[in-house]
C-alpha cells in the first residue's frame, strides 16, 4: 500500500472515530428546557385586574360599581376569584378553579354553576357557561399583547340576554 493510500485510510479512520464521539455526546437541551416559561408566561391572565368602567359596555345595563378579578395558578388549574359591587350596592363573590377542556364548578353565582375553558392561543381563552346542566352563555377572554389589558366579551342567553364587553387593567 502506498503512503498516499495509508494517509487517506488513516484520515478516514480518524474522521469516523470523531463522528462516533460526537454522536455519543448528549446534545444540549433545547432553549425551552434551559429557560422554561414562568407561570406568568404560561398563562398571561394570572394576576389581578380592575374593571375600567369608562372603556366597558354593558347591555342591558346598569354596569356594576366595581369589579376586581384575580387569577392564580392552583394545583388543579387556574383559580379565579371575582369580587363585584353591583349597581345597587350589593356584593357578589364568585370563584372557580378550572383547567382547559375540563368542566369546573362555579360558586357564588346565581346565573352560572359550571364553566368549561378552551385555550384559543396564548392570549385568548373561550369559556362555555352553563346553569343547571343547560348552556347559558359564552365568554371570550383576551389579554393584550403588552399584558396590561384584559377584555372579556360575555354573550349570555339565560336567564336574560346579555352582551357585555368588560375591559380590565392589570393591577398586579
Amino acid at each position: 500500500m502506498s503512503i498516499a493510500n495509508r494517509i487517506v485510510c488513516a484520515a478516514a479512520v480518524v474522521t469516523v472515530l470523531q463522528l462516533g464521539v460526537f454522536a455519543q455526546q448528549p446534545s444540549s437541551p433545547p432553549a425551552d428546557e434551559l429557560n422554561p416559561p414562568t407561570v406568568q408566561e404560561q398563562d398571561l391572565v394570572l394576576g389581578a385586574w380592575e374593571l375600567d368602567l369608562s372603556r366597558s359596555m354593558f347591555s342591558p345595563g346598569p354596569p356594576p360599581r366595581s369589579e376586581i378579578r384575580s387569577y392564580e395558578e392552583g394545583h388543579e388549574g387556574i383559580k379565579a376569584e371575582i369580587l363585584t359591587v353591583n349597581a345597587d350596592g350589593t356584593k357578589t363573590h364568585m370563584e372557580y378553579t378550572a383547567s382547559f377542556n375540563v368542566i369546573a364548578a362555579v360558586t357564588g353565582s346565581q346565573q352560572t354553576d359550571e364553566i368549561r375553558m378552551r385555550r384559543v392561543d396564548p392570549y385568548t381563552a373561550e369559556s362555555n357557561l352553563s346553569y343547571g346542566g343547560k348552556a347559558v352563555g359564552v365568554a371570550r377572554r383576551v389579554v393584550s399583547k403588552d399584558g396590561q389589558t384584559l377584555t372579556i366579551t360575555l354573550d349570555r342567553t339565560a336567564p336574560t340576554m346579555v352582551h357585555n364587553v368588560e375591559v380590565f387593567k392589570r393591577v398586579r
